[in-house]
């Protein structure tokens, strides 16, 4: 075979491996996004008449907010009611949208209580699986206190140091940036 022959019997073999790998990476792409919900979802749990029953996850959002409370705490108690009626709201109309409950409760019968007497409908991490799920890092200093993550694991409302922030102000920003 002459080498231009050659050359461009190469070049189009080349382009056609390419092309074939591409069009399999286009395909594979949505597994390739970054999951910080389903690494999460393992150490989730949901609560039912008070029990905690494992948490069964569908779609995996792109926005996951962390509420950090505890039943033992005043403003974590008055402001609960407000969020699950802000987010029945929220969540029906943002499909790529959950919130996730991070207790500071003494143990697990006081956090499953609370989440129960408050008709707490998003799931919770198990009780004292926080550090081990990674939320520690995303954490204030204080509770109650919210913060939104995207799908990479990227903190998108806490303030520089994770300083604490009053939840009612994380909720006009995450409903800024999930549209």
């Amino acid at each position: 075979m002459p080498k231009a022959k050659e050359e461009h019997f190469i070049m189009n073999q080349t382009l056609l491996a390419l092309l074939i790998g591409l069009t399999s990476l286009q395909l594979s792409a949505p597994n390739l996004r970054a999951d910080f919900f389903g690494g999460l979802a393992p150490n989730l749990i949901q609560a039912k008449d008070g029990k905690a029953e494992p948490f069964k996850a569908g779609e995996k959002p792109k926005f996951t907010a962390i509420y950090y409370s505890a039943h033992w705490c005043p403003p974590c108690r008055a402001f609960t009611p407000k969020l699950v009626e802000w987010y029945k709201g929220f969540k029906a109309k943002h499909a790529d949208f959950e919130l996730v409950f991070a207790s500071s409760d003494k143990d697990e019968a006081s956090m499953l209580e609370y989440m129960k007497e408050t008709g707490m409908p998003w799931p919770a991490v198990k009780f004292g699986e926080k550090k081990a799920a990674g939320l520690d890092k995303y954490a204030a200093g204080g509770i109650p206190y919210l913060v939104l993550i995207d799908e990479k694991g990227k903190d998108l409302t806490g303030k520089e140091g994770n300083d604490w922030q009053p939840p009612a102000e994380v909720l006009k920003k995450i409903e800024e940036l999930v549209k």
